[in-house]
């Protein structure tokens, strides 16, 4: 607020002129002398701008470039207000209970004391003493303790003590000055980098307020709090906090705002919809201090950004300093719009809005009616779980006098639906409403069992199951006060708030929300008996099954519903094995981890020997042993177990997974069988094809009337699943998929198949082997374990199949990860055309948090030397190239709008390409598209015109 602008200029003209405009508030036209007792727009926040004197800072600024009219403009302005405002009790109240004065308010003084101090180069030599009496006084007065305020009201006063201070070499006052802020910041910031205050914007103004605190301290030589690392943590808190329209959930005194010009990776990305800087690590952030942040991705899996769903919770104490009576409520924003909304800050000023807007009335809370809310309550947070699948809180909320209210919310990631359970327990009879506030521009129409929600045309769901509540719907009552929400200061909207009442002394409701990326959802059944409940939900395409327990919950994809303790599953089916095994007295010859552990290089030993017995099923079941065994010593959280669990599912196959009764719930893996074992015929159950198993290119073939199949390759410890089709056609079209969404889909996963079986003609459609690592590993690039080059194997297959086929041209296409193994792919097969949309060139210098995860799954620690350099060369399209002697043809198109991808890819490759290959125009194309900010995909149609584009581009050429 004291440095230059560019609009001090026009700001100081309209001060010169008599015209004050003191943000949010109106103009203000005085006249000299001012008016220090104003109050034009009753409002306490305009009074303390008023007597804080900061407006007069863009005359300061123009008075000291020379400006001599500004000069004495500030010379007698500040001159009439110390005349004006002798120090007085600042706590002394009128007959109505309003301050007197804020001239000496805690915090008023000290931007004051400031704008003061910052004024002495105006002043003339042996003149103004007036200035420097002042200023002093200002300094007795903030060290004075009985004048302290508290959170970021003391904050400015400790700031200012210290610059008074400093200015007139008191050193007992700086050194006050520095204690007092040392504390303060240890009082205001945990370890996690959260403030104290209850609002979202208040982290903000603080994280902003402090930085210039302690760079004040940095001029001064002075050393910073050994906790103000503490600082660096609220750039993260707040790229959590924000929503997927860039601005900040209004929890608490919060406005809708954005993070604006404050920068650190996190906060880059969330500012520019994902085109630059890192996602956080984690998609669900709890914090202790009383939040926590949700959403179902950060722009990955070419989902849109801005249309992520995100989801906020809140607790903790309900008299936190600019916080509101919001504890355990929901807000929810998806798809692009704002379903769920906190009633937002609206002014400090007393009326009824703004007691609506901090009591339980304006938030998507439980209220008991006719009962008073204890205004000290805290709402605690007393379980709480999150996995890549579902989230889930639960919180318990004593607020109102003999009665306990328990709210549990549960988000299916996968389906974006939540299911909201809360409990009401009562000593006496009690009515209770579940509040759910809309956006003011959300239309609400009645449908059964619940609403729908509609909002520039899509939609969202509120539905109640179990006992029906009493549903209805206010938007805008004076009396009673309700249905209103405020998104800036002063705005009052005429809201939806959708209620749900109940009666009794122990009841709950049952509350279904989904806002679904396709706007269809419906619940399919809902059992909830003896503490459990099972819910089976259709959104979009797929069927969720939500197991919820007391202490547990757990979630699968499609039919399959049933749900026990896992643990107790695995060990029953280990049980179940080695039962088996004695019946069928196997010689227990399988061979055993050497250290214990399970590695892809043991799984290809054992799958080995599985292959060689004469009787498969027996052999299986002995390698079940083993494999349950291990899996029930390893940690059931971990996701990164190299594959053991599908090795499992390869093992149960069709045949052994009902006998031992054992499914993927259990395993924790959404996975079908892929090794057809030589007593097994294997059909994918999702895409209703015959899977035939292969160890090498050479046995890739049709049979005489045969359209199509799903081959699994063995490459040592992984399987590669491929779909291939042959059709009337003489181009081979091969496709390869980047990040994919694990909460919602079933391995194998063939992107692009049903396009390509629309088309009719030839094609193979390949799905990365790496996932089978780690079940929540999103994207890896196809690059294997670093025992196998997983790119030139899939090469040497497409050349199988262009042979099978008897194609002319070969088309290799992806998009983002799909398209750097399209590239890695071309560099085998130099006469194919590679069309790759926003494609990363080096997986290294990806967002960290796909990027490690790979890397640290794929390279096994036990490789040799070659497979090392091999595995370094597969996650580089910028070495692979810089290698090549014939580089592919390539034509790759790029979205200007993607910075991260621009830079960090794009330009790189081109550079090496200008270095190594000078003359590569007639090979590589680049061609640059404008699809808005982030990493936007390209849609079907975009798709058919550059295909054409690339085949009409390159002329055919037979692969060799």
């Amino acid at each position: 607020m004291f440095r230059k602008r560019s609009t001090d200029r026009a700001l100081a003209d309209d001060v010169l002129r008599g015209e004050l405009s003191m943000r949010p508030h109106p103009a203000w036209t005085f006249q000299e002398p001012i008016d220090w007792k104003a109050d034009p727009f009753g409002q306490r926040n305009w009074q303390a701008q008023l007597h804080m004197l900061r407006w007069l800072e863009p005359v300061r600024r123009v008075a000291l470039d020379g400006d001599q009219a500004a000069q004495a403009f500030w010379l007698r302005t500040c001159k009439s207000w110390i005349e004006a405002n002798p120090q007085s009790d600042p706590k002394q109240k009128d007959d109505k209970g309003n301050y007197v004065s804020y001239a000496w308010a805690d915090m008023v003084e000290a931007l004051r004391g400031m704008v003061l101090t910052f004024g002495l180069p105006l002043i003339r030599d042996g003149e103004d003493q007036w200035l420097v009496d002042s200023i002093y006084a200002h300094g007795l007065w903030l060290s004075d303790p009985k004048h302290l305020g508290h959170s970021n009201h003391a904050l400015h006063q400790h700031q200012a003590l210290f610059i008074i201070g400093s200015v007139f070499g008191n050193s007992e006052w700086t050194d006050l000055a520095i204690q007092r802020l040392a504390g303060l910041f240890e009082e205001n910031y945990d370890d996690e980098g959260v403030n104290v205050e209850g609002a979202i914007g208040y982290h903000k103004n603080n994280l902003v307020w402090w930085e210039e605190a302690f760079k004040r301290l940095d001029v001064e030589g002075v050393a910073r709090p050994v906790s103000a690392d503490r600082l660096n943590l609220a750039y993260l808190e707040l790229a959590h906090a924000t929503k997927p329209d860039g601005t900040f959930e209004l929890i608490g005194d919060t406005e809708a705002t954005s993070a604006g010009v404050l920068s650190s990776p996190e906060l880059d990305y969330v500012r520019s919809e994902g085109a630059a800087g890192q996602p956080p690590a984690e998609l669900t952030k709890t914090y202790r201090a009383g939040y926590v942040f949700g959403r179902s991705g950060w722009g990955d899996h070419e989902r849109d950004f801005k249309k992520e769903t995100f989801y906020s919770l809140s607790y903790g104490k309900a008299n936190r300093v600019h916080g509101h009576q919001d504890g355990a409520s929901l807000t929810l924003h998806s798809n692009g719009q704002p379903w769920l909304v906190d009633a937002g800050k609206y002014a400090y000023k007393k009326d009824a809005m703004r007691d609506y807007c901090l009591s339980r009335l304006g938030h998507n809370v439980v209220e008991v009616v006719g009962k008073a809310y204890d205004p000290k309550t805290e709402v605690s947070l007393v379980r709480s779980f999150t996995s890549d699948d579902v989230d889930d809180f639960t919180f318990v909320d004593p607020g109102y006098e003999g009665v306990k209210l328990k709210r549990r919310v549960v988000y299916c990631r996968g389906g974006d639906f939540f299911v909201v359970i809360d409990n009401v327990f009562s000593a006496d009879e009690v009515s209770a409403r579940q509040r759910w506030h809309l956006d003011a521009d959300t239309a609400v129409e009645d449908v059964p069992g619940g609403v729908k929600l509609d909002r520039d045309g899509k939609s969202s769901f509120i539905l109640w199951k179990g006992n029906l509540p009493v549903v209805s719907t206010v938007k805008g009552s004076e009396e009673p006060f309700d249905g209103w929400m405020s998104r800036k200061w002063m705005e009052k909207l005429p809201s939806p708030v959708v209620s749900a009442e109940q009666t009794g002394r122990r009841f709950r409701f049952i509350t279904i929300i989904a806002a679904p990326q396709s706007g269809s959802f419906s619940v399919k059944k809902l059992d909830a008996t003896g503490g459990r409940m099972a819910l089976s939900a259709i959104s979009g395409r797929y069927q969720f099954n939500l197991a919820i327990e007391e202490d547990r919950v757990a979630v699968t994809l499609g039919e399959q519903g049933h749900m026990s303790s896992a643990m107790e599953d695995i060990r029953s089916a280990w049980l179940k094995a080695m039962d088996l095994c004695r019946e069928a007295d196997v010689a227990w010859t399988a061979p055993k981890p050497g250290n214990g552990k399970f590695s892809t290089r043991y799984w290809a030993l054992l799958k080995s020997w599985v292959g060689a017995r004469e009787t498969t099923r027996s052999a299986r079941l002995e390698a079940l042993t083993i494999l349950l065994d291990l899996l029930l010593d390893a940690a059931q959280d971990s996701s990164d177990d190299q594959g053991l669990r599908t090795a499992i599912v390869d093992l149960l196959s069709n045949d052994l997974t009902e006998q031992l009764g054992l499914n993927n719930s259990a395993l924790g893996v959404m996975r079908e069988p892929l090794i057809a074992w030589r007593d097994v015929e294997l059909r994918s159950n999702t895409y209703g094809r015959r899977i035939q198993t292969i160890s090498s290119p050479d046995e890739i073939g049709f049979e005489d009337e045969e359209k199509s199949k799903i081959y699994s390759a063995n490459l040592g410890g992984l399987v590669l699943p491929f779909a291939v089709g042959r059709g009337a056609s003489d181009l081979l079209s091969v496709r390869f998929h980047g990040a994919i969404n694990r909460t919602k889909t079933t391995l194998p996963f063939f992107q692009g198949l049903t396009s390509e079986l629309m088309e009719g003609g030839n094609h193979a459609v390949f799905q990365d082997p790496s996932l089978d690592l780690n079940k929540s590993m999103t994207l890896s690039w196809y690059l294997g374990d670093g025992s196998t080059n997983v790119h030139q194997f899939m090469a040497k297959c497409i050349q199988k199949l262009q042979s099978e086929t008897g194609a002319s041209q070969v088309l290799l296409a992806g998009s983002s990860g799909g398209g750097f193994t399209a590239l890695q792919v071309a560099s085998y097969l130099p006469e194919s055309v590679a069309l790759v949309f926003n494609p990363q060139t080096d997986v290294k210098e990806y967002f960290r948090t796909s990027a490690d995860v790979a890397l640290d799954t794929c390279l096994q620690p036990d490789v040799d030397v070659e497979e090392a350099r091999g595995f370094r060369l597969s996650t580089s399209v910028v070495e692979t190239y810089a290698m090549l002697k014939d580089l592919p043809r390539v034509l790759y198109v790029q979205n200007t709008g993607d910075t991260h991808h621009v830079t960090k890819h794009r330009d790189p490759f081109r550079r090496m390409l200008e270095s190594e290959h000078g003359s590569h125009d007639d090979r590589i194309e680049f061609i640059d598209v404008e699809w808005g900010a982030g990493h936007v995909a390209a849609t079907a149609e975009l798709y058919a015109h550059f295909r054409a584009a690339a085949l009409e581009h390159f002329p055919r050429v037979p692969v060799q």
